[in-house]
């Protein structure tokens, strides 16, 4: 089923190529536009047990192209690349580069996005290797670099502010992974040849020059697999004494037909608001997880996400707070500085029986914003995890990143 589509897909583009050839197709590739992203990184994980730490040290990034439009069509590339420096083998590999057979750290070079676009009638359609950006399959950049994804994605804008996603997913490729496999596979490895499909609703209503509502709805399936459910509906406004948001969200996931992903029945819900003011950016979270752990392999919008732990255990309470600071005011401008700090607290009997766990983070970030060097930053982030009653360990990461466009009628 699968190849026969992309035999069928393949057939209309090439047709389709054909009848356009008769039209300027040398602009389509002058005014085409791209983004350059070279990152280095340094992550770090100590633990205070026995337990073989993790470090990478690399060097790599991200090159993407598309094409300008030509009736409405149009074509794109993606090429990732991690590139080893000096990491030690003893340790184990964090996830910036590949794992060598021998567990050692090995660079990669991959062309992870290969995509056909087209654009018509306020409608955007996207076939092949893509980024995706939905809440809980997406592109999880954390990393060198992204997770991406194979299929149809199809994205209406008709009604004015309503966004209406439908996608068809076949296979996944992880951040450091070289390869493509199928979606069920990623998902449990009992499952095989099982497409993911997606669909979503986000509509923007404005209900005052100040306050704004944005609910959004998603349901993910997979045949023999799971049923996914997600909502939220973000609050946003002014007030005197700042902006401020407050964002409830829900999700629920159940095991469908048989089962072949395992016998998943869980829920998650929680609420995160935040206000910035004065310089401040203020963040409260709150999360409960049902009966079974949250499963979210191809990125998440769990209600609390940290540098390293996550609101995702079963029968898990959690509470967080974050608060950071731009120095801007202060006439640093570019620099900030955040403490973010939660705790995960589960049961201590039971067949959910865990130990409870808390995590600190500390990020220091600066933009430079002299025309020079203008694109680049460097951050610096350090968790401290707490486990009652097990290992405790840091989490160090460094960031030195630069960013720039090129491309389109202005570069001409």
């Amino acid at each position: 089923m699968k190849t026969r589509l992309y035999f069928l897909v393949l057939i209309i583009l090439i047709t389709a190529m054909q009848a356009f050839a008769a039209t300027n197709i040398k602009e389509m590739f002058e005014e085409g536009t791209g983004s350059v992203e070279i990152r280095t990184l340094y992550f770090n994980r100590t633990f205070n047990s026995s337990k073989a730490d993790m470090e990478d040290q690399a060097i790599g990034g991200m090159f993407h192209y598309k094409t300008a439009p030509l009736k409405g069509v149009s074509f794109g590339v993606g090429f990732y690349t991690s590139n080893d420096i000096n990491s030690d083998d003893d340790d184990d590999v964090y996830g910036n580069l590949a794992k060598g057979s021998d567990g050692s750290h090995e660079s990669y070079t991959k062309m992870a996005e290969y995509f056909v676009q087209g654009d018509w009638f306020d409608t955007t359609i996207r076939y092949g290797a893509q980024e995706i950006v939905t809440p809980f399959v997406n592109k999880y950049d954390f990393r060198m670099s992204p997770k991406t994804y194979k299929g149809l994605a199809v994205v209406n804008r008709s009604v004015e502010n309503l966004e209406a996603s439908l996608y068809y997913i076949t296979d996944f490729m992880d951040n450091n992974s070289l390869d493509y496999v199928d979606a069920g596979y990623s998902f449990n490895k009992n499952m095989d040849d099982n497409p993911l499909y997606a669909a979503g609703l986000k509509y923007s209503a404005e209900v005052s020059e100040s306050f704004k509502i944005i609910p959004q709805a998603w349901y993910y399936t997979m045949q023999d697999g799971f049923a996914f459910t997600y909502g939220n509906v973000e609050f946003t406004g002014a007030s005197p004494l700042g902006k401020y948001s407050v964002k409830p969200s829900y999700l629920s996931q159940k095991a469908i037909g048989s089962k072949d992903g395992g016998d998943l029945d869980t829920y998650q819900y929680g609420v995160a608001g935040n206000l910035k003011t004065h310089g401040f950016d203020i963040s409260l979270y709150y999360a409960k997880t049902g009966d079974d752990a949250v499963s979210a392999p191809w990125g998440n919008s769990k209600v609390i996400v940290q540098q390293v732990l996550a609101s995702t255990r079963a029968e898990e309470k959690a509470y967080a707070a974050k608060v950071g600071y731009d120095f801007t005011k202060l006439g640093a401008t570019g620099l900030s500085f955040a403490v973010f700090y939660a705790n995960y607290d589960t049961p201590d009997s039971g067949v959910n029986k865990s130990d409870d766990q808390s995590e600190t983070d500390y990020d220091l970030t600066y933009k430079f914003s002299m025309p020079a060097l203008k694109g680049l930053s460097l951050r610096a982030r350090y968790a401290d995890i707490d486990t009652d009653g097990g290992t405790d360990y840091v989490d160090k990461r460094l960031y030195a990143v630069y960013t720039f466009n090129f491309g389109g009628k202005a570069a001409k």
